[in-house]
């Protein structure tokens, strides 16, 4: 009887230490069937994917500066979980391609 008294005491203390199983989070997936094209409203990029499957995607467009100095990058503010996003150029440049970003959370 001792030896029962013993091992139930050792599982409560165990249980109370917060030895027992963790819990897992459902997992994430990387969005499917994503596509990009330019704005139809010119000056952007926008982005969309089919099954998201619980991750995030966001436009990115590559802008060329008019006064010959190089290109700007420049990204979506926002991730979307579903939908579009889109990304537009600065003033005073060209949209000159575009692309998606995707993540998994």
């Amino acid at each position: 009887m001792k030896k029962v008294y013993t091992a139930l005491l050792a599982g409560a203390a165990l249980a109370f230490l917060g030895l027992q199983g963790a819990a897992t989070a459902a997992p994430m997936g990387w969005p499917e069937g994503c596509s990009s094209f330019q704005s139809p409203l010119g000056g952007g990029w926008v982005a969309t994917c089919e099954h998201p499957n619980g991750g995030h995607f966001k436009a990115t467009v590559k802008c060329e500066r008019w006064d010959g100095k190089g290109f700007v990058n420049h990204d979506a503010a926002d991730w979307a979980s579903s939908g579009f996003s889109a990304a537009f150029c600065p003033p005073n440049t060209s949209v000159k391609g575009g692309s998606v970003w995707t993540r998994s959370y």
